[in-house]
C-alpha cells in the first residue's frame, strides 16, 4: 500500500509539473546561439576548432565595401576623416574613434573573413508581387554563392561578429536571421555577444589591415541543409491580411517597431534677437550672442574669429570645450517634447520627457507613421530599445534582464511577435534577442519592413499640409549612442484612416483634395495601399511635378524613392515566399 502512494504521488506530481509548464509562456531555453568572447579564444588557440574537430569560420560583417578601409582594418586615421567631414573633429563620434584606437578596438578578430552584407548576397531586390522592394532575404542561389565565396561547408561552425562600434551587433544579426531562415542549425550558427568590441574588451587583440586567410571557394548550397524556416518570414500578403484582419489593432499578435526612435523636440519663438520677450519669426535656438546663422548651410559662424560650428556642435559639449562658445539655448523646459495630437509628428498623448516621435526611415520612402496597432521601443512606460537592451561593451544584457525589460512592454511569450524596422537589420537583432536568448517560440519578422510599406501608397500630396518638415537631424548618433535628436521648426500635419477616409489628427476634419488626391507610386490603386493601413502618416516630399510617370505633385527638397510598381497586379503578394519554398529542391 505504502509502495502504491509512492508511485502514486510521483505520477501525481509528473502530472502537475505537467500543467504547471503548459501554462507557462511559450518560452524554450537558450540553445547556445550566442557565443562568449572567451569560447571563441579558445577556438582560436585550438587551430580554429572546436571540441569536436570542427573547422570555426569567423565572418566579420559590415554594411558598406568602404567599411573594409576603415572599421575592419582598424584604420584610425582613415575613421578620423570620415568622421571629420561628417561631424567636424570636435564630435562626439571623433572623440569616440580616438577612445577605441587609445582601447585597442579598432580592427578585426584575427582569422576573420570579411563580408559586406548589402553586397554579398545576404539581401536582394525582389518583389512580392505589387513593388520591387530592396533588402529582402536573399535568394537561395545569392546565398549559395556568398557562402561558396568564403569557403563555407556544411561541416562548419560560423561565428558572426562585426567591428563596428553601432548599430551593435545589426548587420551580423540579419545574416544570421538570414542563414538561420535557410536552414543553418543554432549548433552551427553562433552570433558573438559584444562583437570585436566583446572580443577586445576580454582582453583579446585585434588584428589591423585588410588581410585574410587564403580561401579555398567550396560548392555548398542550401538544398544541403536538412530544413528550412521560411516561417519566420512574414511577407506582404500576410502583413496586409494581419492589419485588415484587426488582428494587430487588437493586440492578438504583438507587432513591434523596431525603428530606434530619435528624440523630437520643436523649436520655440519667445524671444528676440536682443533677448527681449516675443517672437521674430527665428528660433531662439539659432539666436545666440556673438554668432550669426546661415539658414541655407545650416552653419553658425562665431562673429569674434569667424569660427564655424554646426548646431549639433552648439547644443552639445564639444564647442565649449574651447571656453569661447555658448551652448545653444536648447532643454527639455525650454524646447519640450512634441506631445499628441499637435501639428508636429508625435505619438503619445500626455506630455512628458520621455516622448519620442515617430522613427523616421532612414531609406527614401513615400511617407512615414507606423503600421496599424504597432507598438513602438520607447514609451513613457517602458524603454526596449537597442542601447536599454545591451550594456556599456556592446553585449546582450542577461536573460533575466531581458525578459523583465520586455515584459514591460508587454512582450512575455504569451503571444506571437512580428517585428520590423527600416530594412530588417534591426528588427534581427530583436528577433535573436528574444527568440534565441530569451526562448520565445513564436517570433517572426516583417521582411519588407518600412523601406516596403512606406513606399506602397495610392495617395500623394497637393500641397505641403501633409507633407514631413524637420530642418535639423541633430547628431551625435553614429558611432556614439546618444544623444539623437531631431529638431522641427514647421508645422508637420498628419493624417489617420478613420475606415473610409483620411482626417486631420489635429483637427479631426476630412483632408481635402486641394491637400491629398489619389495617386502615388500605385496611381490611386487601393488594393496594396498602406497609407490606409498606418497610424500618424506624413507624407515625404517630392521634387517632380506633373511629372506622368512619377503620378506626384509636391515640388521640395526631399524626393520620393523610384520605385518600380505593379499597380494593377492581381496575384497574392507573396511571390518571394512561393519562390523560396520551390527553391533548391
Amino acid at each position: 500500500m505504502l509502495a502504491l502512494h509512492k508511485r502514486y504521488s510521483f505520477f501525481t506530481l509528473i502530472l502537475t509539473l505537467l500543467l504547471f509548464c503548459s501554462i507557462l509562456p511559450a518560452q524554450a531555453a537558450s540553445n547556445g546561439s550566442l557565443l562568449e568572447p572567451v569560447q571563441l579564444k579558445k577556438w582560436i588557440d585550438h587551430g580554429y576548432r572546436t571540441e569536436k574537430g570542427e573547422r570555426v569560420v569567423i565572418i566579420n560583417v559590415v554594411p558598406s565595401p568602404s567599411d573594409q578601409l576603415s572599421w575592419f582594418a582598424g584604420d584610425a586615421k582613415r575613421l578620423k576623416q570620415m568622421v571629420t567631414a561628417r561631424f567636424g573633429d570636435r564630435s562626439p563620434q571623433y572623440h569616440l574613434i580616438v577612445q577605441l584606437e587609445q582601447k585597442g578596438e579598432l580592427g578585426h578578430i584575427p582569422g576573420s573573413l570579411y563580408l559586406t552584407s548589402h553586397a554579398g548576397g545576404e539581401v536582394a531586390d525582389r518583389s512580392e508581387g505589387p513593388m520591387i522592394t530592396e533588402h529582402e532575404v536573399g535568394t537561395g542561389p545569392r546565398i549559395d554563392a556568398m557562402l561558396q565565396k568564403l569557403g563555407i561547408t556544411t561541416d562548419d561552425v560560423l561565428v558572426l561578429s562585426s567591428p563596428q562600434q553601432n548599430p551593435w551587433m545589426v548587420c551580423a544579426s540579419r545574416l544570421w536571421w538570414t542563414l538561420y531562415y535557410w536552414g543553418f542549425s543554432p549548433e552551427k550558427l553562433r552570433l558573438l555577444d559584444g562583437s570585436n568590441k566583446g572580443y577586445a574588451d576580454a582582453g583579446y587583440p585585434l588584428q589591423k589591415g585588410i588581410d585574410q586567410p587564403t580561401v579555398t571557394p567550396s560548392h555548398f548550397s542550401v538544398a544541403k541543409l536538412p530544413t528550412r524556416r521560411l516561417h519566420i518570414r512574414v511577407g506582404l500578403d500576410e502583413m496586409i491580411t494581419l492589419v485588415d484582419s484587426g488582428t494587430t489593432s487588437r493586440g492578438d499578435v504583438y507587432l513591434l517597431d523596431a525603428r530606434q526612435p530619435p528624440a523630437a523636440y520643436y523649436l520655440k519663438d519667445e524671444r528676440t534677437a536682443t533677448g527681449t520677450p516675443g517672437s521674430d519669426g527665428i528660433p531662439d535656438i539659432y539666436q545666440i550672442v556673438g554668432f550669426s546663422y546661415n539658414p541655407k548651410n545650416t552653419l553658425f559662424t562665431r562673429e569674434a574669429d569667424k569660427a564655424v560650428f554646426t548646431l549639433s556642435q552648439m547644443l552639445f559639449s564639444a564647442a565649449a570645450n574651447d571656453g569661447k562658445t555658448p551652448r545653444a539655448g536648447f532643454s527639455m523646459t525650454t524646447n519640450p517634447p512634441i506631445p499628441l495630437p499637435n501639428p508636429w509628428v508625435a505619438i503619445h498623448s500626455t506630455p512628458t520627457a520621455d516622448h519620442f516621435a515617430i522613427p523616421l526611415c532612414v531609406k527614401d520612402t513615400s511617407f512615414e507613421g507606423i503600421i496599424k496597432g504597432a507598438h513602438l521601443v520607447k514609451t513613457p512606460g517602458y524603454n526596449i530599445t537597442v542601447p536599454a537592451l545591451v550594456g556599456p561593451d556592446n553585449r546582450y544584457k542577461s536573460r533575466d534582464t531581458l525578459l523583465k525589460l520586455f515584459a514591460k512592454a508587454g512582450i512575455d511569450g504569451t503571444k506571437p511577435v512580428i517585428l520590423y524596422c527600416n530594412t530588417g537589420a534591426v528588427s534581427a537583432f530583436y528577433f535573436f534577442a528574444l527568440h534565441e536568448i530569451c526562448g520565445f517560440k513564436d517570433v517572426r519578422m516583417y521582411d519588407g519592413s518600412w523601406v516596403e510599406w512606406g513606399n506602397l501608397t495610392a495617395f500623394e500630396p497637393v500641397d505641403t499640409t501633409y507633407v514631413r518638415r524637420d530642418t535639423e537631424m541633430v547628431y551625435p548618433a553614429y558611432p556614439a549612442t546618444v544623444p539623437a535628436i531631431v529638431l522641427f521648426d514647421g508645422r508637420n500635419n498628419y493624417l489617420e484612416w478613420n475606415g473610409s477616409q483620411l482626417i486631420d489628427a489635429v483637427t479631426g476634419t476630412q483632408a481635402t483634395p486641394s491637400q491629398v488626391k489619389p495617386g502615388g507610386d500605385l496611381k490611386g490603386n487601393i488594393r496594396w495601399d498602406t497609407v490606409h493601413r498606418s497610424e500618424h502618416v506624413v507624407f515625404r516630399a517630392s521634387e517632380k511635378i506633373n511629372d506622368p510617370k512619377r503620378y506626384r505633385t509636391y515640388n521640395s527638397d526631399t524626393d520620393w524613392p523610384d520605385e518600380d510598381t505593379v499597380p494593377d497586379y492581381a496575384g497574392k503578394a507573396d511571390k518571394i515566399t512561393v519562390e523560396d519554398q520551390g527553391c533548391c529542391r
